[in-house]
């Protein structure tokens, strides 16, 4: 059964890969979301699986902290989570 955010192991995450490339602090999506560092670390490097709730807090505070950046810049969940063969 695949779950959500589960990477083979030395395949970075999606939200890993947008934090790299849009060059975000891990920390201040925490502070943002309400999400504590160590359990970002888990999602971010696949350890551990986000719950809906938790996904839409993370795409939230993310949002936010791209918007400062990029106007008009809307990002969606799908660009930080994998939701499996269905998604949408």
């Amino acid at each position: 059964m695949k779950r959500w955010g589960a990477k083979p192991k030395g395949e970075p995450t999606r939200l890993e890969v947008f934090i790299r490339q849009n060059e975000l602090l891990p920390n201040v999506i925490a502070d943002v979301s309400g999400v504590s560092r160590q359990h970002l670390l888990r999602l971010r490097f696949g350890k551990a699986e986000p719950t809906r709730p938790m996904m839409i807090w993370i795409t939230v505070a993310v949002r936010r902290l791209v918007k400062e950046r990029q106007r008009g810049r809307r990002v969606r969940l799908t660009e930080l989570f994998d939701l499996g063969d269905g998604e949408r």
